[in-house]
């Protein structure tokens, strides 16, 4: 654990509507600062206005957004929800994987993986899937210690 974070607890915890503004700005500072590592990009997300994170967090039955708070500051955040497809309502998929670059190395994506899949136990499914690009050596390296395994690749990506 680097100094920086040692004496600073994290608590991770379903997001609600009053962290809607600060998750807006976290998951644009993902965006912009690692383009290659998302299916959006920062130009369409931030065209998103303030009420689209208040919707998106009042509805949380078949989807959830978990984060990472440090002192009062979102340091992370996953998303995570259910197929509304009929024959796949078994599957959920993540999204959104992000914690800031000083809190990496620390456990910290391995903990919102973990949560995430507890929160898919808890709503009966039985597959959770993501994606990620595959020179992304870092974040392979957290999603199988998180219990993921790789079970294709896009070759178009």
């Amino acid at each position: 654990m680097n100094e920086l974070n040692r004496h600073n607890p994290t608590t991770i915890r379903q997001a609600a509507i009053v962290d809607a503004e600060a998750l807006r700005a976290l998951r644009l500072e993902a965006l912009q600062g690692h383009p290659e590592a998302f299916g959006s990009d920062y130009e369409r997300e931030v065209e998103r206005p303030a009420s689209f994170w208040v919707e998106r967090l009042s509805e949380q039955t078949d989807r959830a957004i978990f984060v990472v708070e440090s002192a009062g500051q979102l340091v992370g955040m996953i998303g995570i929800y259910r197929s509304e497809l009929v024959k796949l309502r078994h599957n959920a998929t993540i999204w959104g994987v992000y914690v800031r670059p000083q809190w990496r190395g620390q456990g910290v994506a391995v903990d919102l993986l973990q949560t995430a899949v507890n929160w898919a136990e808890r709503q009966g499914l039985k597959w959770v899937k993501l994606a990620v690009i595959a020179n992304n050596g870092a974040a392979i390296r957290a999603y199988v210690k998180g219990g993921f395994r790789v079970y294709g690749v896009d070759p178009a990506v």
